[in-house]
C-alpha cells in the first residue's frame, strides 16, 4: 500500500511512500493541468494535450510512457494505457472521492482519501499494476480533487 501525503497544508504536491524503490514526488503546475512525477531516480513529465483536451501523457526524456484519456467531462473516469496494461480509473460513486482501478472488468486497486477531511490518500493495487502507473493514476485522481476544491472555493 502506498501512502500519499501533501507537501504542506496548502499544497497539491505530494510525497508518496511505500514504493519498492523509496519515495516519489508528485507535482502540479500552478496554472495548468500539467506537472511531474519523480520516481526511482527518474523524472517524468505529465503533459496535457491542449487546453480543453481530455488527454494527458506521462513522458520521460521526450518519450511517452503512458496515456490517459478522459472520455467525458460529465464523468470522473480516465482510461489509462501503457504498453503493458490497459486500466480504467473510475470514481466509485458520485458522492465519494474514492476511485477504483479496473483491469479486464475486475477491480485491481483503489485510490481513496485516508479519511473524509484530508488530502492524504492511500493507493492499494495488485502487483500487476506497475508502480509508475499507480503514481500516474493517483496524479489524475488528485487533479480531480484539486479541480473540485477550486470550484468550491470560488
Amino acid at each position: 500500500m502506498l501512502t500519499c501525503i501533501p507537501r504542506s497544508l496548502i499544497s497539491w504536491d505530494y510525497q508518496v511512500s511505500g514504493l519498492s524503490s523509496g519515495l516519489a514526488e508528485l507535482g502540479y503546475d500552478y496554472l495548468t493541468e500539467q506537472g511531474d512525477i519523480s520516481f526511482s531516480g527518474a523524472q517524468f513529465s505529465v503533459r496535457k494535450h491542449g487546453f480543453m483536451s481530455g488527454h494527458w501523457s506521462l513522458d520521460q526524456e521526450g518519450k511517452s510512457c503512458a496515456d490517459a484519456i478522459k472520455p467525458s467531462a460529465m464523468f470522473r473516469l480516465f482510461e489509462v494505457s501503457t504498453d503493458e496494461v490497459q486500466l480504467t480509473v473510475k470514481a466509485q460513486s458520485a458522492f465519494t472521492r474514492c476511485y477504483d482501478i479496473i483491469s479486464g472488468g475486475h477491480v485491481v486497486g483503489t485510490i481513496q482519501p485516508a479519511h473524509v477531511f484530508t488530502r492524504r490518500a492511500l493507493i492499494d493495487c495488485d502487483s500487476a499494476v506497475p508502480e509508475v502507473v499507480q503514481l500516474f493514476s493517483f496524479w489524475l485522481v488528485a487533479l480531480t480533487w484539486r479541480r473540485s476544491a477550486r470550484r468550491s472555493s470560488t
